[in-house]
């Protein structure tokens, strides 16, 4: 059976005092506090612990018009990424006093996404949140709609792509990450490296990602290849064991593929760095201690978590014009390429 939960009226009731002595005495404002005498203060503040009095938070809502909390809308945290980067959001906002809403979108850009994600923003916005921090998936995604409509009525900033102009936000730039990776493998030597990814001629989750490897490419006069596959292990697995020799170098969409990859090929009878040379992106926790140690681009989680929250509170403060943020990527070089650290 579910307990009650309880109030301030029955405290004062076993106490036998009123109501309004009882929310002065356990206000968090000690001017009001202070308006109770000593001893029945202690008395009430006593018998609230005893009973597991719990403080609503409505009444300051109420009050101040501000609920303390943020709603966070991401996608699935089970891949080290997105999680990472949710964990750094929570951290951040938990030192500036914020309770933080979490809701998961689904990956799969369907139809039902705009609809599920219009939902999960209305739900949050029913239930107070003082704004709304959106992971942004870039590409086709349909949220720039869902931004223009709900952000007149809370601040939104959102991180990781590019959105609308209208609104606050923190962008990863993709585009120039990969081409620092794609430059690093052409200037140890390699002419016939193949990214595995998105396309970069469509406008698509990722696609930012090809045209950095594409755009150093077509600076040094080489032929550009893209291999489509998941973000996945097996994915990457299975694409090294098919290999047949028609790449030097590879640039991975991820360090999941990148993993699997360097799998494939040794199976494939291949060695990496010797025979092939692997770049992935993410820099997963494993990366560093996996054999040979993956050569990654480190995504600036804490950077993002930051930026985001400083863009946050200036809304908070006030109607400042939207702002927008731009973070790289740091290119970590390990065995995997076949250059020393």
């Amino acid at each position: 059976m579910r307990k009650k939960q309880v109030t301030t009226r029955e405290i004062a009731r076993q106490l036998g005092v009123s109501h309004i002595t009882v929310s002065r005495a356990l206000s968090e404002d000690p001017q009001v506090s202070a308006r109770v005498a000593e001893k029945t203060r202690e008395r009430i503040k006593r018998r609230a612990t005893e009973l597991g009095y719990i403080p609503s938070l409505m009444p300051t809502a109420f009050a101040t018009g501000r609920t303390d909390t943020l709603g966070l809308l991401t996608f699935e945290v089970f891949r080290e990424t997105l999680s990472r980067q949710t964990d750094q959001i929570l951290r951040v906002a938990d030192r500036h006093n914020y309770q933080v809403l979490v809701g998961l979108a689904p990956t799969q850009l369907t139809g039902a996404l705009l609809h599920d994600r219009s939902w999960q923003i209305e739900q949050m916005v029913a239930r107070g949140v003082d704004g709304l921090l959106i992971h942004a998936r870039g590409g086709e995604d349909p949220s720039e709609r869902i931004l223009r409509t709900v952000a007149p009525r809370v601040p939104v900033v959102t991180f990781a792509h590019a959105t609308a102009q209208a609104v606050s936000g923190v962008e990863l730039d993709d585009t120039a990450g990969f081409f620092e990776a794609t430059s690093h493998l052409i200037r140890l030597g390699h002419e016939r490296i193949g990214f595995i990814g998105t396309d970069w001629n469509r406008r698509r989750v990722g696609s930012a990602k090809g045209l950095g490897y594409f755009r150093a490419m077509q600076e040094h006069g080489l032929p550009s290849e893209r291999i489509p596959a998941k973000s996945t292990i097996r994915a990457g697995y299975q694409l090294g064991q098919g290999d047949r020799h028609r790449f030097t170098a590879y640039v991975c969409r991820s360090d999941y593929t990148a993993i699997g990859l360097c799998r494939g090929l040794r199976e494939a009878g291949l060695r990496v760095p010797e025979d092939v040379a692997v770049v992935g992106a993410g820099d997963l926790e494993v990366s560093a201690y996996f054999t040979p140690a993956l050569t990654t681009l480190r995504t600036p989680y804490e950077q993002i978590a930051e930026a985001v929250m400083d863009l946050m509170l200036e809304q908070q403060q006030g109607t400042p014009p939207p702002r927008k943020v731009t973070l790289t990527h740091r290119l970590i070089v390990r065995e995997s390429c076949g250059a020393s650290p």
